[in-house]
């Protein structure tokens, strides 16, 4: 079973830029046999921490042949492993002059617990060694192993027992082991080295100056190793593997032999320092460096000249005391020896001898094949920068920053003054500049991205992260093209040569069977560090950054966007196609959000299909949800809570909403109380700015408080649109709770909570605010305000019951009537409610009149009279009336009962509702509730009312005026015939006909079909009088009435009002009856007296109509009631139905000389002596006395009033006609005699006057009813 494919990441720890990094040991691990990732990366972890081995503490080969690089030589030195997955395939040709880039070990790792049978790893040895011939040493480590070493395949393969079965040396004790096996083969590779004469450079070409010594490939970058293109050693390493180390002569001339002895020399003292033999690595550089030195080998000699370096601080480290080398010293001037200056510190040495590095390199650029690679030249630099970056960090040259740059271990941090660093950083950066200037050209993408991301990360450990920034953005650049590139040229070569199998194209993403990566490492990582550094990251959903200029930040995110998508990194793609959405949406054209928005979508779903989780961002408008808002449910009412001690209100109503003189809950307070177990209606408003359409895959709401459970929805909103959707919630429990929001996710992005957008966000900036120091970016996050006031608070009800209407006796809810008619209708109600019954059923009525006449009634310019009579039809004509008694009735669950509601045809009616208001109390609890929920079921109805018998008009006449008189044979006073028959039609006696008056009523009929009239005088009860007739259709009908006149009321009362006080207000209206008067209309008081009489005779009367019953094609005939309210009186018309409280009568007393012929009618004889007698009778209650003058005004008839008052000439009176009447009580008369003679013949008329006296003088005046007529013949 061959090996595992390997990991493209690297698992290593060790910083691979740092000043000792070509002195660690490159050790490939890789994956054999059945083995998980998890168990993979274990492994490694435990390799890892036994990077660094003491060679004291590693055996030493006993074969005398095998002892150059033996332990012992140095037992103090150590040997450090650079433990990789990954096989560097690109550095071939420079692992000659850097040798630490070649992998001398592969360790292939087994999970023992995988495996059935110990014979399925037999051919992995061979398999390891195919695949890395350049390796000296090939082993497999078996974990959790715990078989013996004889019961192994060969030596080859080594058991490392579990953890609780081994001790804590033991994963150290194996790499000794192996470094052991290691150490013993590197003297092979070393006479290999020094036997072979083609140790040539990097660049190297056959047509160089000294091309005979090189090989002779066309290749510029073959490697010089003496292993050849099959895996094995040349044959000159195999003939002489075990001779003696020793430099050979050659047929060369003698620059070329010192140079090629060099050379070796040099390779010698790289494989010294790679097994931990510092001393013997330093000697070896010192000697070889003085023989390139004097052949003017200027690149090698720089690579001995810094191996001199590592050396140096290596033995800095292992504090082993040592002589600087005097070849690497600057030239001193001569001093006495007394004045023998010091050695130049390390911290100085150091750079110096990077300088001189430097310099050898640009030297060695004049030999096209002997000049230094970019990459060398550019990885000394960055070396330079490191160590002196990990000294500055340490406060100077200390123990930490020795350990820093040896073993890569972190520097804690330790408090400087600015003034302490400020040099040194300033030095660094010159560095750093210098490695900045050279071209990467000729450098392939991944050398490039070592070398901007080595820059990067030594700007970032100086603090300066704009330069970081600047260079991290170079990076990006440097990539996206190359990458871009290799791209189309594999695809052409696929293109090309379609018979070949392209399963390890590393171009296009496999699924290896392993995990995917967490979406948060890799390049992931370097990309959000480049969108903080430039202020585009935001890590809240309702924060904004202020950060850094707009349309970098603009640039930074495409650019982020566009290395994911040639990469491909489809976690990357989605992540800051997001920041963009987010960042700079409105500068967005449309069809870059169509573009960016259709590949986000493609990246997101083939990041789902390769396995990647939780790597959703969260949705980038805050403002999604606009706004939420109730929706009133059209199923059941919404509950109202009412406080049970407030049984009865003024008008005595209960506790239930449509009491209209109750203080009233606001419309909030009623929407805002929902019930336990029944679904709620939200509506929710999205917005979209976008030029896309927004896939929104669930949503909910969210709030606090009592539990509930939301409905979850999906939704596309259109682009650029405001949309609103419904999604309805069931309280669970009875409480309080608050909507907040609600929980979206949207494609492609995470599951997020937004709150209700305020009414007034805007948290954009004016202007780019500035701001100094390194904490810039985190004071320019600014969030976005949310208020309180965008929360829905509701309170939630036990459960209550439900009622609904079954079923209703009208057809479609609408009824026919005519004015003043009655009709009755049935409300069958059910409860659908399971558990909970209705009990407190209360009915309310609510009609389209109520509106017109509620308008007028609050008009100030109507008298008090027309109030009253609005207030009349809003209270005492009511529309509807329930028949049903409805106390003590309970509708219990999944009940029914009916309900018989009465309807009266009322003039403006048109629609009408019944509200029937209901709730739950237990009536079997032991205490009464201080509260209880009431709710509302209305039913409306419609209805049309057509006019039926309407007033025209009325008027009255009194019966005693002018009535012809007939004496009959007996004495008594009669009168007409056809007079007497019509009293005795209508019931009423000649003798009584002066208590009469008669009321002329005229009556319309407007319905298209004849109606029979009926009016009744009530008064008396005992002798009621009813008139009748009938009416065709659309004719007017008059109908004649006698009514008693009426007496004894109180005229002088105020107009009463039937509306509370509390609703409408006298005091506010202005008196029509006062302006009247100023005009010269009625007053006050006869207002008040036309208002009483007026509701006095209405009190008498009482009329009604219906159909011709004996019509056969009326199937359903109409009847109703007369509407006499209609009724319009006048002044004059009181007097003549009014008895007035005082009454003043005159006649002629009975004498041969006069002569009755009529009511007050007399015939007399001139020059007799005639008796007026006035009779003064008192009908009022009053208990006081009454007195005044009694006037008596004669007057001659049928004249001019200035001519008729003149009767001195004409009677003579005995007496005088003006006289006090006093001692006037109650119901008493008094009767007053004055003779007199009419001395020339005409007519006369007499009217009697009585004026009541009183402390302020006169006071009401009372005039005859009649005037009494005489003839004189």
């Amino acid at each position: 079973m061959g090996p595992l494919p390997v990991p493209m990441q690297s698992i290593s720890s060790l910083d691979a830029l740092s000043y000792l990094a070509p002195s660690r040991i490159r050790a490939f691990v890789c994956p054999a046999g059945p083995i998980s990732r998890a168990r993979f990366v274990e492994f490694v972890a435990q390799l890892q921490s036994t990077a660094v081995i003491r060679l004291g503490d590693v055996t030493p080969d006993p074969r005398p042949e095998r002892v150059v690089f033996s332990p012992q030589g140095f037992p103090s030195g150590i040997l450090v492993y650079n433990f990789t997955t990954t096989i560097d395939q690109h550095h071939t040709f420079l692992e000659d002059l850097e040798l630490f880039r070649r992998t001398m070990a592969v360790f292939g790792l087994v999970d023992y617990k995988n495996l059935s049978d110990i014979s399925e790893i037999d051919g992995i040895i061979p398999q390891l060694q195919a695949q890395t011939p350049q390796a000296i040493i090939h082993k497999v480590i078996l974990f959790d192993c715990l078989l013996d070493a004889s019961e192994l395949p060969s030596s080859d393969y080594i058991c490392l027992p579990p953890r609780h079965a081994s001790r804590i040396t033991s994963v150290r004790t194996v790499i000794c082991d192996l470094t052991s096996a290691l150490l013993a083969e590197l003297p092979l590779l070393a006479q290999a080295y020094q036997t072979s004469d083609n140790i040539a450079s990097p660049l190297a070409r056959d047509d160089d100056y000294d091309s005979v010594m090189l090989t002779s490939s066309s290749s510029p970058h073959r490697s010089s190793s003496p292993y050849n293109s099959s895996g094995n050693l040349s044959s000159q390493y195999n003939r002489d593997k075990d001779k003696p180390l020793s430099y050979p002569l050659s047929h060369h001339t003698e620059r070329q032999r010192m140079r090629r002895k060099g050379r070796s020399m040099k390779m010698i003292a790289n494989m010294y320092l790679l097994a931990g033999r510092t001393t013997d690595a330093l000697k070896e550089y010192v000697e070889a460096l003085n023989v390139l030195k004097g052949v003017n080998d200027h690149l090698w000699h720089a690579a001995c000249l810094e191996g001199i370096g590592m050396c140096i601080i290596m033995l800095a480290f292992l504090e082993i005391p040592f002589n600087v080398p005097s070849v690497v010293l600057p030239p001193m001037p001569n001093f006495e020896k007394k004045d023998q200056p010091e050695p130049p510190h390390l911290l100085d040495l150091i750079p110096q001898m990077s300088n001189t590095v430097l310099s050898l390199y640009n030297r060695s650029q004049n030999f096209p094949g002997e000049s230094v690679p970019q990459l060398t030249y550019v990885e000394t630099i960055l070396r330079t920068v490191n160590l002196l970056t990990c000294t500055c960090l340490a406060g100077g040259w200390t123990s930490t920053a020795r350990a820093a740059i040896v073993l890569s271990k972190p520097i804690p941090y330790v408090p400087l003054k600015h003034s302490q660093v400020y040099a040194l950083k300033m030095g660094i950066l010159e560095w750093i500049s210098s490695a900045q200037a050279v071209r990467l050209d000729s450098v392939d993408a991944v050398d490039a991205s070592k070398i901007l991301t080595g820059i990067a990360a030594s700007c970032g450990k100086l603090g300066f992260y704009r330069k970081r920034g600047f260079v991290l953005r170079q990076l990006i650049t440097e990539l996206i093209p190359r990458i871009v590139q290799a791209r189309v040229i594999a695809s052409n070569i696929r293109a090309q040569t379609p018979e070949m199998n392209y399963e390890d194209d590393p171009v296009e993403l496999k699924d290896s069977g392993l995990k995917a990566d967490l979406p948060n490492s890799g390049i992931l990582l370097l990309l959000n560090d480049i969108c903080e550094i430039y202020g585009a990251a935001i890590q809240a959903t309702n924060d904004i950054s202020t950060f850094g200029w707009h349309e970098i930040k603009t640039s930074i995110l495409k650019m982020c966007i566009e290395l994911c998508k040639v990469l491909p990194d489809h976690v990357g793609t989605v992540r800051y196609i997001a920041l963009l959405f987010r960042t700079a949406s409105a500068d967005l054209s449309i069809d870059e959000q169509l573009s960016l928005n259709r590949t986000m979508r493609n990246a997101y779903s083939r990041a789902l299909s390769l396995g990647f989780q939780d790597f959703e961002e969260q949705y980038w408008d805050p403002y999604l949800v606009r706004d939420i808002g109730i929706v009133d449910s059209s199923l059941w009412a919404v509950p109202i809570m009412v406080d049970v001690d407030k049984k009865a209100n003024d008008d005595g109503r209960g506790p239930f909403i449509y009491n209209p003189f109750a203080k009233k809950d606001t419309e909030d307070q009623k929407r805002h109380l929902f019930v336990q177990d029944e679904p709620v209606e939200f509506r929710v408003i999205l917005q979209n700015p976008f030029a896309y359409e927004l896939d929104i895959k669930s949503m909910a709401l969210v709030g606090e408080g009592a539990s509930f459970s939301s409905d979850v929805v999906s939704v596309l909103v259109p682009p650029r649109k405001i949309q609103s959707i419904s999604i309805y919630l069931t309280p669970t429990s009875a409480g309080e709770f608050s909507i907040t929001g609600c929980v979206v996710q949207v494609y492609g992005c995470k599951e997020a909570t937004l709150s209700i957008t305020p009414k007034h966000a805007n948290v954009a900036p004016s202007i780019r605010a500035k701001r100094y120091g390194l904490d810039a970016r985190t004071k320019s996050q600014v969030s976005i305000p949310y208020s309180e006031d965008t929360k829905i608070t509701v309170n939630v009800a036990p459960p209550l019951p439900i009622l609904r209407v079954n079923r209703i006796s009208l057809p479609q809810n609408s009824l026919m009537l005519l004015e003043g008619e009655r009709k009755s209708f049935f409300v069958a109600l059910g409860n659908v409610s399971d558990q909970i019954s209705a009990t407190s059923l209360k009915v309310e009525f609510t009609d389209s009149t109520t509106t017109s006449l509620t308008t007028a009634l609050q008009q100030n310019s109507r008298s008090e009279a027309d109030r009253y009579e609005i207030e009349i039809f809003l209270k005492q004509r009511e529309v509807f009336k329930c028949i049903n008694e409805l106390e003590g009735v309970e509708i219990i669950p999944n009940g029914e009962i009916q309900l018989e509601i009465e309807v009266l045809g009322k003039r403006g009616l048109t629609a009408g509702s019944i509200n029937i208001s209901y709730s739950h109390i237990d009536r079997d609890s032991e205490t009464e509730p201080s509260k209880m929920y009431v709710r509302t079921l209305s039913v409306d109805l419609n209805f049309t009312v057509n006019a039926s018998v309407e007033v025209a008009g009325c008027d009255f006449v009194p019966f005693s005026f002018n009535m012809p008189m007939i004496t009959t044979d007996d004495g008594e006073i009669t009168t007409t015939p056809l007079l007497v028959k019509f009293l005795d039609s209508i019931g009423l006696p000649f003798n009584k006909m002066d208590d009469y008056c008669l009321m002329l009523l005229d009556l319309r009929n407007s319905w298209p079909k004849p109606l029979k009239v009926e009016v009744t005088t009530a008064v008396p009860k005992d002798a009621s009088q009813v008139v009748s007739g009938f009416i065709q259709s659309g004719h007017v009908t008059r109908l004649l009435i006698p009514v008693k006149r009426i007496c004894d009321i109180d005229s002088n009362a105020p107009i009463p009002s039937l509306m509370p006080p509390k609703q409408f207000t006298r005091q506010s209206v202005v008196s029509t009856s006062e302006l009247l008067t100023k005009n010269g209309a009625w007053s006050s008081e006869v207002e008040r007296a036309v208002f009483w009489y007026r509701e006095e005779l209405l009190k008498s009367l009482q009329g009604s109509w219906c159909e011709d019953r004996q019509d056969s094609n009326i199937i359903s005939a109409h009847s109703g009631s007369i509407e006499l309210r209609a009724l319009r009186i006048t002044p004059q018309m009181v007097d003549i139905i009014r008895v007035e409280d005082i009454i003043v009568d005159i006649s002629i007393a009975a004498s041969e000389g006069a002569r009755k012929i009529g009511l007050k009618n007399w015939v007399v004889e001139p020059d007799t002596f005639l008796t007026l007698v006035t009779t003064i009778s008192s009908n009022s209650s009053k208990t006081i006395d009454t007195s005044g003058i009694l006037r008596l005004q004669p007057t001659i008839r049928n004249l001019s009033p200035a001519l008729s008052l003149d009767v001195s000439r004409r009677i003579i009176f005995n007496g005088i006609l003006q006289q006090p009447v006093a001692g006037l009580s109650a119901t008493a008369k008094k009767i007053i005699e004055t003779t007199f003679i009419v001395l020339s013949r005409g007519e006369y008329e007499f009217v009697a006057s009585f004026e009541e006296l009183s402390e302020a003088g006169f006071g009401k005046r009372f005039i005859g009813r009649e005037k009494l007529v005489i003839t004189c013949i």
